[in-house]
């Protein structure tokens, strides 16, 4: 398995990503490869504070690069907005997560309904290292968890997916204006939500 959280974001060439979603366009498959190369990194930071796992992150950093390939692959998704596919991919990881929530939720109702196992294996030592960081991240989203849903998803994409405020709008189809609000209200309530949750 690939660790993603290790790699890191090649910045695009000064032209952008013209070329390469031109090349997507086009169907090149090592174009899909450069794409992943410029933001693996990018989806999988995001997901793993979406859903503070880095498993789940992995799922989805494969996830939104599979639906990215079929959509260039069965539509004509148009051309590029804002100069970088980075909002575009992570609309498709959003949706992806969502998606795998959904999918998370029936798999636990149907693993409720067997039978225990008879013996359970012991993988701490294998987990020790990712412990920490995931308990960090548990924390800091239980602190979001108490701001409304569009402010919490404001966030996510401007503080940990690294988003300007157009390509944050873009991602949830809001005017800027409505992000700049949102994250003017989540900054005044999270320092207590963060003391609360510490």
């Amino acid at each position: 398995m690939t660790t993603i959280s290790r790699q890191v974001d090649r910045p695009p060439p000064d032209t952008g990503d013209d070329d390469l979603w031109d090349a997507l366009r086009r169907q090149e498959p090592e174009a899909l490869g450069e794409l992943f190369t410029r933001y693996a990194a990018a989806v999988h930071a995001y997901a793993v504070r979406h859903t503070g796992s880095y498993a789940y992150a992995d799922d989805a950093v494969q996830a939104t690069f599979v639906t990215a390939w079929k959509q260039f692959s069965r539509t004509d998704v148009g051309p590029l907005q804002h100069g970088t596919a980075k909002p575009w991919l992570l609309a498709i990881a959003r949706n992806e997560l969502r998606n795998s929530v959904r999918s998370r939720r029936r798999l636990a109702q149907f693993l409720l309904r067997q039978p225990a196992p008879l013996d359970h294996p012991d993988h701490s030592e294998a987990v020790a290292a990712r412990v920490d960081s995931e308990q960090h991240i548990q924390a800091v989203r239980a602190a979001l968890s108490a701001l409304p849903a569009h402010e919490r998803e404001t966030v996510e994409l401007v503080y940990w997916a690294e988003l300007t405020l157009a390509e944050a709008a873009a991602v949830l189809g809001v005017a800027e204006g409505t992000v700049k609000a949102r994250l003017f209200r989540a900054r005044r309530r999270l320092p207590a939500l963060l003391e609360e949750h510490r």
